[in-house]
């Protein structure tokens, strides 16, 4: 298996162009397509919390054809990004879209707007922490899983896919609540380590319950300027930047300490691993380490995406780590 994830296929299939997310008609859901273009639902997913109150969750599914028995993968995303760090525009000539390419796999894809971000529901930031995040996906899982919903078709398969942040949510999510078969954590090493990151900017972040980063900081942290093309960061900055909770940041500072506040070591699926050899804040160096955190896991796989940064699916070669988790997910998840 690690020699299939060192190999970064070339792509199969070039995403079909589509509109961009919400901006076509929706699809029947699971109808037929008379076409190979790639549909695009936005879905609103009810969620209620530790208060009692209901909130919404939004997210958008990406499919060709039908979704109908095909594996799903829900995309989780980190601070600061909405659903579209997932679907990102073609720019200069590169397809950036991870949603798109999958659902040319012929994957179903679901890419979530998190509580706090996006389209889904802002309650108070410093309520929204990760706990209450965890809970929501749980429940948008479970809304997945039974027919009649959201969904007119439940999903029999199910890979929770998190990029930074996400991918602590989506740990806590699995080893709390279990609902998923697999877990594909990206951009995140929970390895302690020190962030290059001066700890009084880190508390500068902190007076209030909204965060947002200026462009100078995601520039310089989340890319890797080599293998980044500048107008793509400017889209970054310009289109897709969004703010996240207090309450989630305190609680990402807390997973830095203690792995264990992300439930790392109940996790019981098979995981995935992946992280670009260029991250400044998770170095690829540590992906032996972070395997060995996750101890009721039965099968860890580790994978490096060559030349990117922090955000994997934004930079010239991204390609590279998406052929990396097909390959994975045909051998933990197959389509039949």
């Amino acid at each position: 298996m690690e020699e299939v994830l060192k190999r970064a296929k070339a792509v199969t299939s070039p995403a079909t162009a589509a509109a961009p997310a919400g901006g076509e008609a929706a699809a029947e859901p699971g109808g037929q397509a008379s076409s190979h273009a790639i549909k695009v639902d936005r879905l609103v997913f009810p969620v209620t919390l530790s208060d009692g109150k209901t909130y919404e969750v939004v997210g958008y599914l990406y499919y060709k054809g039908s979704y109908k028995h095909r594996p799903l993968q829900v995309l989780v995303h980190g601070t600061t990004y909405t659903h579209k760090y997932w679907d990102l525009p073609a720019i200069n000539g590169v397809d950036y879209s991870y949603a798109r390419y999958m659902a040319d796999q012929e994957y179903a894809v679901l890419a979530l707007d998190s509580l706090g971000a996006g389209e889904s529901s802002k309650p108070d930031g410093d309520f929204i922490n990760l706990a209450e995040t965890a809970a929501s996906v749980r429940q948008v899982l479970a809304e997945l899983r039974g027919p009649g919903g959201v969904v007119d078709s439940g999903f029999d398969k199910i890979a929770l896919v998190g990029h930074s942040f996400g991918a602590v949510i989506n740990s806590l999510v699995q080893s709390t609540y279990g609902g998923v078969e697999v877990l594909v954590n990206t951009g995140f090493a929970f390895t302690p380590h020190e962030l290059p990151i001066p700890p009084d900017a880190i508390a500068a972040l902190l007076g209030t319950p909204y965060i947002g980063l200026p462009p100078e900081f995601r520039a310089a942290f989340f890319y890797h300027a080599p293998t980044a093309d500048a107008a793509v960061i400017a889209h970054d900055n310009a289109e897709v930047a969004d703010t996240f909770t207090r309450g989630q940041l305190l609680d990402m500072i807390a997973v830095f300490s203690d792995p264990g506040a992300a439930g790392i070591g109940r996790v019981t699926g098979p995981v995935l691993i992946q992280l670009g050899e260029n991250d400044g804040l998770h170095p690829a160096s540590l992906l032996a380490d972070d395997a060995a955190l996750y101890a009721g896991s039965p099968q860890v796989a580790t994978a490096t995406v060559p030349g990117v940064g922090h955000l994997l699916n934004a930079h010239l070669g991204a390609v590279a780590g998406w052929a990396q988790i097909v390959d994975w997910l045909a051998v933990t998840l197959p389509a039949s």
